[in-house]
């Protein structure tokens, strides 16, 4: 279930999402901590073309265009504000983006000194078939969307008309509520998201998610955390329940995985009055955070962390893509048993105060028993074996081989600036530039800010910038230069940090989605591509490989295309009628004659109005 080294038990996060066989995406609604615009765009082409995140369409326009285009109005996605990663090489699609991005900035905690953290780590998804019938899936992990590299954990389940447990679905609609509230009317298509929200929640109200699992049957509950008066209170759990005399205290075996620590909470486990007889206690963490821990707050522990030839060669396979630093885990499990019973968790929830007590997170608890799973199976697996096998990925280590973290108090600094930004009320203001024909000029306002020198702002995709102010003005933009992606790069020192935050913008030319669409179908080659991928058609797709567009139907006024091409768009149009409706999109984004002829807008008319297809 849990060993790195098989491949029945890894998976990767298009394998997560794909839509079953024969259905396609309904709508769906995810959460993360930090996203990677690139990793969206991925997760767009895994939903809107059952296709791995991999794939080699992550660098061809017009496979992005065709997902994008097809799950763009389907897909609502929530980050904490401020970490919106920079892209490595931003396109004009990334605008396809801002439809499904909100950002969530929670208010600061007068208790803590600072600002709670929206970290969980979820999608609910609905899928329908082409007889209307609809699937649902409910996914729980701690990997961010990102292409980050560290050990994550992740568990999926679907829904099933063989169980009746809609109870347990009631924690997740509550979440869904949660989300609604953190769509407000400054973000884009405000109204379109929280309808999509709301729609999924009663469509899964009445639904009943199944384990289908041999090792826990359908013993699992949903934890939603930090969601208001609906939220689950884990600091009350039997896992942190600490008072003495308290049976719930207790426990026979404690596994604690979990990348970031507060001392205070693992001192709480290591209590030497919550162990019962032959108690064991594990640790499994990085080792920059073992400098936060006493050799008495772990006295009772034995401690793993990943070995540095590990840690090192994850870094080595890393792409241009990854974040160039060393990976290590990521994943947030505790499993604890008590006699033969034995209650698994798993999730986003750190083993820290702020994320049991204060941050938005995501926990599912599964129950089991000691014959199917404990804390000795669990190592062995995560080991790949016994303890003291060269095949461990893992070796014990104490609080003295703590690694110092290398971040400096600058870039603690910096990233508070940006925490704080993010709060600020701001709003854009988009006007042609009467001094530049063809251009555009944006005037931004931060409400009740300060100038910082440290700060810049850049329009998305533009090397223009501006000292952060109260107000900025930009000027002599291109249209595709038009977003609600704005870049915020930080400096102090050697510390420089870029982030992508949103600004809340108005007066968009009406023409800014289509001159995105133009930029990837520019000319018939890419439009004749497009139609390959529309209808997955193989003759179009040969006639690509053979580079015979030029030559081939009536791109060279020749009827022999035709007959073919309307027969495909005929067939398409009844095992996947969805697939005709992506060809009007193109037709409507695209005027250019000499890119698409009249006779195949008067083809696709009169196709359209014979099978009574709505455009």
């Amino acid at each position: 279930m849990f060993r790195p080294d098989s491949n029945r038990d890894r998976t990767d996060y298009s394998g997560i999402l794909m839509p079953p066989d024969g259905y396609r995406l309904d709508r769906a609604v995810g959460t993360t901590y930090s996203l990677d615009l690139e990793a969206l765009t991925a997760v767009a082409i895994c939903l809107g073309l059952s296709e791995e995140t991999d794939s080699k369409l992550m660098q061809n326009p017009i496979g992005m265009l065709n997902a994008l285009q097809k799950v763009s109005d389907k897909i609502v996605l929530f980050c904490e504000a401020g970490q919106i990663k920079v892209p490595t090489k931003p396109t004009a699609l990334s605008i396809l983006l801002e439809k499904m991005v909100v950002e969530v900035a929670l208010p600061k905690d007068r208790q803590l000194g600072r600002y709670p953290s929206f970290h969980p780590k979820t999608w609910v998804l609905a899928y329908v078939n082409a007889d209307g019938d609809k699937k649902y899936r409910f996914v729980v992990m701690s990997r961010n969307l990102t292409f980050d590299r560290s050990w994550d954990i992740s568990f999926a389940m679907d829904s099933s008309k063989n169980v009746r447990q809609k109870k347990k679905t009631q924690p997740i609609c509550d979440f869904l509520d949660y989300l609604v509230t953190n769509v407000h009317n400054t973000s884009n298509n405000a109204g379109k998201k929280r309808n999509l929200i709301r729609g999924l929640c009663s469509d899964i109200k009445d639904v009943s998610f199944s384990l289908d699992s041999k090792i826990f049957g359908e013993n699992f509950e949903v934890l939603p955390l930090g969601i208001g008066k609906n939220a689950y209170r884990m600091q009350e759990d039997i896992l942190f329940c600490k008072e003495s005399g308290n049976a719930n205290s207790t426990f026979n075996e404690l596994v604690v995985m979990s990348p970031f620590l507060s001392e205070s909470v693992i001192a709480d486990f290591n209590l030497t009055d919550r162990a019962l007889s032959d108690c064991k206690r594990t640790l499994v963490t990085r080792r920059s955070e073992l400098g936060k821990l006493k050799a008495s707050d772990v006295d009772n522990f034995t401690i793993y962390a990943l070995k540095d030839e590990i840690i090192d060669g994850e870094e080595e396979i890393s792409d241009e893509l990854a974040d160039k630093k060393k990976q290590d885990i990521h994943a947030k499990i505790y499993l604890r048993r008590k006699y033969s019973d034995v209650d698994l968790y798993l999730g986003s929830m750190n083993a820290s105060y702020s994320a049991i007590n204060k941050n938005v997170e995501m926990m599912l608890w599964l129950v089991t028993k000691n014959m199917y799973l404990n804390g000795d199976k669990f190592l062995e697996d995560i080991f790949c074996g016994p303890v003291g096998d060269a095949k461990n990925p893992f070796e014990q280590v104490t609080v003295a081989d703590a690694v110092l973290e290398t971040e400096s108090d600058n870039r603690n600094l910096l990233e508070q600036k940006i925490k704080e930004l993010c709060r600020v009320k701001r709003q854009a203001v988009i006007s042609e530039d009467n001094e530049n024909a063809g251009k555009y000029k944006i005037e931004v306002e931060f409400s009740g800010i300060e100038s910082d020198s440290e700060v810049t702002v850049s329009p998305f995709n533009s090397k223009q910038e501006q000292t952060l102010s109260e107000h900025i003005e930009f000027s002599e933009l291109e249209i595709l230069q038009l977003s609600e992606f704005y870049e915020i790069t930080a400096r102090s020192g050697d510390d420089t940090i870029r982030r992508i935050i949103m600004i809340p913008t108005s007066g968009f030319p009406d023409d800014r989605e289509s001159a995105a669409v133009n930029s990837v179908v520019k000319d018939r080659a890419s439009f004749v591509e497009y139609i390959a991928f529309v209808l997955g058609d193989d003759y179009v797709a040969s006639m690509l490989e053979g580079k015979q567009m030029g030559e081939s139907g009536f791109f060279a006024n020749s009827s022999d295309a035709m007959p073919a091409l309307y027969e495909k768009m005929l067939k398409t149009s009844v095992e996947e009628p969805e697939r005709i409706k992506d060809i009007g999109y193109v037709l409507k984004m695209v005027t250019d004659k000499d890119i698409i002829p009249d006779e195949f807008r008067e083809l696709y008319e009169t196709f359209c109005n014979t099978l009574k297809i709505r455009r």
